[in-house]
């Protein structure tokens, strides 16, 4: 039994936007900023992990804690066959966030963080000299409005 984000009304969006921000945001904070009992918001999030809207909580872990990270995603054409290589080998590297699978004219779009632009050169160039990566783009990220 899953539930459609279209069918959530206000109140839950609330809920899950926080939770996405702060997946330990306890249920007494949550109920002061949607303007519900405690209760309420229990049982809100009760529903939606049952109906699998909320899928699970997870640890993030955090690169440097200053503020002052540098982000850039990786723009990655691999040699034909070696997509699932490359993706095990970038899943090894705690510095790359998260990997997607894209269609066109190259094959993986990776969010790579550390600590500053000379961390995520170094890196860059260690991803690029994988055997099975073609060419690697690198995009820095100049702001991000917000980062759930």
């Amino acid at each position: 039994m899953t539930s459609n984000l279209q069918n959530l009304d206000k109140l839950d969006r609330k809920i899950i936007s926080s939770l996405l921000s702060n997946a330990r945001e306890s249920i007494a904070n949550l109920s002061r900023n949607v303007g519900l009992s405690r209760t309420a918001v229990a049982e809100r999030i009760h529903r939606l992990e049952k109906t699998g809207v909320i899928k699970g909580y997870t640890a993030q872990i955090r690169v440097e804690n200053n503020g002052n990270n540098a982000s850039c995603y990786l723009i990655i054409l691999c040699e034909k066959g070696k997509k699932t290589d490359v993706i095990a080998f970038l899943k090894e590297i705690p510095e790359v966030r998260s990997t997607s699978v894209v269609g066109g004219e190259y094959d993986i779009l990776a969010l790579l963080e550390a600590s500053n632009l000379q961390s995520i050169h170094h890196l860059a160039n260690e991803i690029e000299g994988f055997s099975g990566i073609k060419s690697v783009q690198t995009k820095v990220i100049l702001y991000q409005p917000f980062n759930r």
